[in-house]
This record gives C-alpha cells, sequence and structure tokens, in this order.
C-alpha cells in the first residue's frame, strides 16, 4: 500500500519511503507554508512516510488584521 496525502480533498499515492520535505515537494508545496499531520500528531519536515499510512496536508495561513 502506498503512503497516501490528502491535500484539499485530494488524495496523491506514493510508493516508498519518503520525508516529510519530500512529500510536500511531490505536490509542489513549501514545507514552510504547509503542516503534515499522522493520526493528530503534527510532523517535521525530517520525519519518515512509509507505505500504508495515510497522512494529511494542511495549509498554514497567517496574517492578521490592519
Amino acid at each position: 500500500m502506498p503512503v497516501v496525502l490528502i491535500y484539499r480533498k485530494q488524495k496523491l499515492e506514493v510508493e516508498g519511503t519518503l520525508t516529510v520535505r519530500e512529500a510536500l515537494q511531490k505536490l509542489g508545496l513549501s514545507p514552510e507554508s504547509h503542516l503534515i499531520v499522522r493520526n493528530g500528531e503534527l510532523l517535521n519536515e525530517n520525519d519518515i512516510l512509509r507505505n500504508g499510512e495515510e497522512v494529511k496536508v494542511i495549509s498554514a495561513i497567517s496574517g492578521g488584521a490592519r
């Protein structure tokens, strides 16, 4: 079973072991502006994703009132 990346209701399947950073790169996303969560746990960009796992990719939005 591949790693399943869920981003904005889309699922991308990737075979093999890869880091969070590599997963974000495959989606064309920046680790500085996106987070990956596995089983409710926030991962860092060096954490390893393995076949059979399903993770959510979340946009980190910042800003504020003027």
